[in-house]
């Protein structure tokens, strides 16, 4: 066993020092250079080494990295120690960073009436089917680099960072290698880091660039040619696939690509002196829920090497990031804005968009939100930005890339317990006779047949003007859940809309309702109605499905059937829907939901009604959902409901509720009748957020009234 043992470690010795140059000699005040090689997560590796090399104090004179080896090397560059570097990475989702699908993305906000209710979108280009170029287009990771790189944020001269620093990129035309040492420093590693398919191409001056690994994976040879005399490397490179193993096209495309990278990199190895190469045996680039383990074999592989780096100088200092600026790493001030690449949209629908107003005082956290609104908008690719200092004062430079798709298909599927089952068919056109014009045609085939349409021109602060119309059919139920009325609403509306205050719509139109109502099967009765109306909205929920903080505010005030003669008759309704997500823990939201509606006059007429019941969020005339209860199933003339709702969230994607709601309805306003609670219900729902949308399944059950409990299934986004 002793003999056993004694092998084991005299051959972990001899393979340690396979790693080290043979007859390496380290010469009297060595610069030192750092090779950070590609690899996706398994660059995570790489903080693992940076660990050892600062619990060693050795002084680093040059780093060169390619992908994750460029973000982790850049970081390292701009003063960040190994532990700091360890926490972004424990603390980042990078799924989220990556899974950012281009067609998914939509305008959420209140500037107009759609919602991300799309499973997926398809440019049409000249009548033809458009596919995109890459999953994501890399516009998150704009916003995280842009944070971590603010300190350095006035440095172009990459040879200027506390240590410097280079990155290599492939040019996508010819194939050829791209070393960067100038420029926009988050551009430079985010052009190195776009790996095929996964990122869009980055565009840099004349050039579109892909990820370094495609060219140069392990960069060794540059730092030699910059004269370092020792260069450290920490090599991912692993051994090609077995056949076994190669059985989807993912898994064939990755050999195909490691041919070229393992080919390069033994000729890298030839201008490594010191060759750490960690134990990543079944990691993989998109191992990322491994990064604690992948990190950790870094600093267990580089305490192997704890003697040979000991030799190597020391720095002077414990501590290299130090503030370059002050001003660019707290709060500054943004007197102006410039856009380059801006050649369909002016910069009133920009500064609409980001809701910005100048001057203003931002942090960069607070401009890559503002930037994610104009994004959302779908009318660009990808923007990048610069805060600069000039003459005394701060602008902000936006370096956009506008879309110019002006013609989309896309298509969603939903089921719930009142529509049933409807595929979502929609066309989107932009730019159609104007400007900053969007047209949304929406056509749901299934059992309950509808359509939404939605023409508005979009001017940012200034007013803007639509047009909307919709129709759909629904049926009433009772407290036995048997169908009491059959309904048919068609709604044609005009329509302005501005924002106010940056975070509120504020508007109003004209309405034309048609109703027509069978009771029974008989009784036919339809009704036209001419109503002007105002509103205010605002929406800032984290998620339409399941938010934990922000609120939700729709508020309007009408006047239903302006031409009646009755001028006196005329009755005015004034509504509001409040929704306050408050974060209890990481695991634990509240949610609270105010309802209120009341009628100034008589003789409301049943379509006007109050209605409750059913869960529901599509927008139905004056029906709000109440669980517990049967569609519509409630009805009154003016009405209070309050909802409670608390909201457990575990392994990530999966979630748990309950809910405790009452309401009172009345037909006159008097404090009597206000004073009473006529309806309660419990419910509880389990939840998960797919990438297919929402999935909930919910029980109910409403309280002192004898009626059964109501299950109900809900599937994918609402429309």
């Amino acid at each position: 066993m002793r003999k056993l043992l004694l092998i084991l470690f005299v051959f972990q010795l001899l393979l340690i020092h396979s790693q080290v140059k043979k007859d390496l000699v380290i010469p009297k005040n060595p610069r030192i250079g750092l090779s950070l090689a590609g690899g996706g997560a398994k660059g995570f590796s790489h903080v693992g080494v940076l660990k050892v090399l600062d619990s060693l104090g050795v002084k680093v004179d040059y780093i060169a990295g390619t992908s994750m080896g460029a973000i982790v090397g850049g970081l390292y560059a701009s003063g960040y120690s190994g532990k700091e570097i360890e926490k972004i990475v424990m603390d980042t989702d990078f799924y989220s960073l990556i899974m950012d699908p281009k067609a998914k993305r939509q305008e959420t906000s209140f500037y107009n009436k759609s919602v991300d209710k799309y499973l997926f979108s398809i440019p049409l280009k000249n009548g033809k089917i458009t596919l995109p170029s890459s999953i994501s287009s890399g516009q998150k990771n704009v916003y995280l680099l842009k944070e971590l790189f603010k300190n350095v944020s006035n440095i172009d001269d990459f040879s200027k960072l506390p240590i410097p620093f280079m990155c290599v990129a492939t040019n996508l035309e010819s194939g050829n290698m791209e070393i960067f040492e100038k420029g926009d420093l988050v551009q430079s590693i985010m052009a190195s880091s776009a790996f095929p398919s996964l990122i869009d191409p980055v565009k840099i001056g004349d050039s579109i660039y892909i990820d370094g690994a495609m060219s140069v994976n392990y960069p060794s040879k540059p730092l030699k040619d910059k004269g370092i005399d020792i260069v450290i490397g920490v090599d991912l490179n692993q051994d090609l696939s077995k056949r076994e193993d190669l059985n989807n096209i993912i898994s064939i495309l990755n050999q195909v690509i490691d041919f070229g990278i393992k080919k390069d990199t033994r000729r890298q190895y030839r201008y490594t002196d010191i060759n750490i190469k960690p134990n990543l045996k079944g990691m993989t680039a998109t191992s990322y829920d491994d990064k604690k383990k992948i990190l950790d074999s870094g600093y267990v592989e580089g305490l192997k090497y704890a003697d040979i780096l000991n030799e190597l100088p020391k720095r002077p200092f414990d501590r290299l990031r130090q503030q370059i600026n002050p001003i660019y790493s707290n709060v500054y001030k943004i007197d102006s804005i410039s856009i380059e690449g801006s050649r369909i949209y002016g910069k009133n629908y920009v500064l609409g968009k980001m809701a910005l107003r100048l001057p203003s005082l931002q942090t960069y956290g607070s401009i890559n939100k503002k930037i994610d609104k104009l994004v959302a908008t779908n009318n660009y690719k990808f923007i990048n930005y610069d805060i600069i200092s000039e003459n005394e004062s701060n602008y902000l430079k936006l370096y956009v890339t506008e879309d110019d798709t002006r013609h989309f298909l896309k298509f969603g599927l939903h089921y719930d317990e009142i529509f049933k089952t409807g595929l979502l068919i929609n066309y989107s056109a932009k730019r159609l006779l104007f400007k900053n014009s969007n047209l949304s045609l929406d056509v749901i085939v299934g059992d309950k047949p509808r359509y939404y349409l939605n023409y508005f021109i979009d001017n940012g602060y200034i007013p803007g003007f639509g047009i909307y119309s919709s129709g759909m059919s629904f049926n009433l139920k009772d407290i036995n859940n048997n169908e009491t009325a059959k309904w048919e609403w068609l709604r044609n509306e005009a329509y302005i809309q501005s924002v106010w205050r940056d975070k509120f719509a504020i508007g109003g139109g004209i309405s034309h309702d048609y109703f027509q109502a069978e009771i029974n099967g008989i009784n036919k009765q339809s009704n036209r109605f001419l109503n002007p109306y105002a509103f205010l909205k605002s929406d800032t929920q984290n998620d339409k499905d399941f938010p934990t903080r922000g609120i939700y505010i729709n508020a309007e005030g009408k006047v239903i059937d302006l031409l009646k003669s009755e001028v006196d008759k005329r009755l005015v309704q004034i509504k509001a829907d409040i929704r306050i997500n408050i974060p209890l823990t990481k695991q634990f939201a509240y949610r609270l939901n105010l309802y209120g509606g009341i009628t100034l006059g008589e003789n409301l007429h049943k379509f006007y009604q109050y209605r409750l019941g059913g869960i529901f969020e599509q927008n139905i005339v004056n029906f709000r959902s109440f669980s517990g209860f049967y569609f519509g199933q409630l009805n009154t003339n003016n009405v209070i409901l309050v909802s409670n709702d608390v909201q457990f969230k575990f392994n990530k994607n999966y979630f748990l509720s309950g809910n405790f709601s009452f309401a009172n309805l009345s037909d006159d306003i008097t404090f009597e009748d206000a004073a009473k609670l006529n309806y309660s219900s419990v419910g509880v729902t389990a939840g998960y957020k797919s990438p297919f949308g929402q999935i909930k399944i919910n029980f109910s059950h409403s309280l002192k009234n004898d009626q059964k409990g109501i299950f109900s299934v809900i599937l994918g986004h609402w429309f």
